[in-house]
């Protein structure tokens, strides 16, 4: 098989953008398949006749020129023109339509479909993949909703593993990321760390008492308590624990609010944290695996019919 990943410019503090490359290494680095990244445009976050205008815009070209991928990794870059009908498309869900006229598309919900633009245009005969057990289930005429779930975990563990010689001299540290519409609980003398690269925000995690998270799923709330910082995350309205992370072991180490009894489960499973992560390291590429053998399954009608054109 091969598959077309299509991902933002690589960012180290971007979650979303680091799955994406790290999708395209894992495929190639364990010869699952052939695997290329193409460029995600902001045309691409557009529809109709808007998508025209943004085409044409000359600070796209710029835009293409910086495009970044992390040299560590197996992630060869693939234009439009290069995808043939055979290859498999990977959208995540913030891209409308079919910018690249894919045959065979997959959109991996790495959020709610939605949640950053307040609407999705997506086609019939996709296969949808979720991240986790936080993604609501979503359906769509005409797709498939997979019960795999392509959760890719990478994480830079040992830049924010704690120090017990530094001094915790900062009170709170805060971020607010994806949670701007929550209401601000954090005290006035908080550290802000959002714009932050890892080493920096280790530093900061490391010097505090206590870290408060507007953002419901950044993986920042973990790093936190690898840093020996108490973690904290702001509830959204209506949200249930429950609806928050259905899967408990993705809670370890995680106050959801401030109540008593949750600070009390934070602090007797933050040691279990390091091992969690390790072990989703792990079975990144088996997940990786199982998505790609369905996907094979789903579309080989497609890729029957276009080896025998």
């Amino acid at each position: 098989m091969k598959i077309v990943i299509c991902a933002p410019t690589f960012d180290e503090n971007s979650g979303g953008a680091i799955v994406l490359h790290r999708l395209c290494d894992i495929i190639n680095e364990n010869k699952l398949g052939s695997a290329f990244i193409t460029p995600l445009l902001p045309e691409y976050l557009v529809a109709g006749g808007l998508r025209k205008l943004f085409s044409q815009a000359k600070w796209l070209l710029k835009l293409q020129r910086e495009y970044r991928v992390n040299s560590s990794w197996n992630t060869p870059i693939i234009t439009r023109q290069q995808i043939a009908d055979d290859y498999i498309v990977i959208y995540p869900e913030i891209v409308l339509g079919n910018p690249l006229g894919a045959n065979n598309v997959v959109r991996w919900f790495l959020h709610q479909p939605g949640f950053h633009t307040g609407k999705f245009d997506y086609g019939r005969n996709e296969l949808y993949f979720k991240f986790n057990t936080a993604i609501d289930d979503f359906e769509n005429e005409g797709s498939t909703l997979s019960t795999n779930e392509m959760k890719i975990i990478f994480y830079p563990l040992d830049i924010y593993k704690k120090d017990d010689e530094v001094i915790r001299d900062i009170e709170c540290c805060h971020m607010i990321r994806k949670g701007g519409y929550k209401k601000k609980v954090h005290p006035e003398n908080s550290v802000c760390v959002d714009g932050l690269n890892h080493k920096e925000t280790a530093d900061i995690f490391k010097r505090s008492q206590k870290f408060i998270c507007y953002d419901d799923y950044t993986a920042y709330s973990l790093f936190a308590v690898l840093s020996g910082c108490a973690s904290y995350v702001v509830p959204g309205d209506d949200v249930t624990i429950e609806q928050w992370y259905p899967n408990v072991e993705d809670r370890y180490g995680l106050s959801y609010g401030f109540s008593d009894a949750q600070q009390l489960w934070a602090n007797s499973t933050k040691d279990r944290v390091e091992q969690h992560l390790i072990k989703e390291h792990e079975l990144s590429v088996e997940r990786v695996r199982r998505c790609l053998e369905e996907m094979k399954l789903f579309f080989s009608k497609t890729l029957d019919n276009n080896k025998t054109l």
